[in-house]
């Protein structure tokens, strides 16, 4: 039988070997607005959230813990990598209220929300944005017959910002941003 043995440190070493992890942001229960609308969206069963990044970097902010962390009434995590701040944000509850209008007329695939790298003070840092990657189950390029149609609904739902195929940097998906 093997025999191990204890190590004893002091617990000033221990303690300088320990790396605490705070949250991003402090969120109690019913700190952000939107978790009935985030709800609503999860449960419509049309609109499917991604778990990971385009990037591959591994993270807390995907887009499938943006919509729950929403649902739950907390802050959404952003990634902290490329030009990603870190940190968390309430979700934009207009633009939860725009995706929820969507899930009627489309199935989509959302790849990203307050999570990845985009543009310095993209407007996923506040909260207020979402990229569409799949319209009916195909990717949301140029060959797909809805992207068009879904831009145009997003600026009908109030979307500030709309890029899609044809804008630099968005030929594989739909931005709406409000």
């Amino acid at each position: 039988m093997p025999r191990y043995t204890l190590l004893a440190l002091p617990l000033t070493a221990l303690a300088a070997s320990l790396t605490v992890l705070a949250p991003a942001q402090p969120a109690a229960a019913g700190q952000c607005d939107g978790s009935a609308t985030a709800l609503k969206i999860i449960n419509a069963g049309r609109t499917t959230f991604r778990t990971t990044h385009e990037s591959g970097v591994v993270d807390e902010a995907t887009a499938n813990k943006d919509i729950n962390q929403a649902a739950s009434g907390l802050a959404a995590r952003r990634s902290s990598y490329g030009t990603a701040p870190g940190g968390s944000v309430c979700l934009n509850t207009a633009m939860l209220t725009g995706l929820y209008n969507m899930t009627a007329a489309y199935r989509l695939s959302i790849s990203e929300i307050a999570g990845g790298s985009h543009t310095a003070g993209s407007r996923h840092y506040a909260g207020k944005a979402f990229d569409v990657a799949t319209i009916g189950g195909r990717i949301a390029d140029a060959s797909n017959p809805q992207f068009r149609d879904l831009m145009a609904s997003c600026r009908k739902a109030g979307a500030v910002e709309v890029l899609g195929p044809g804008d630099a940097g968005h030929d594989t998906h739909v931005h709406c941003a409000w």
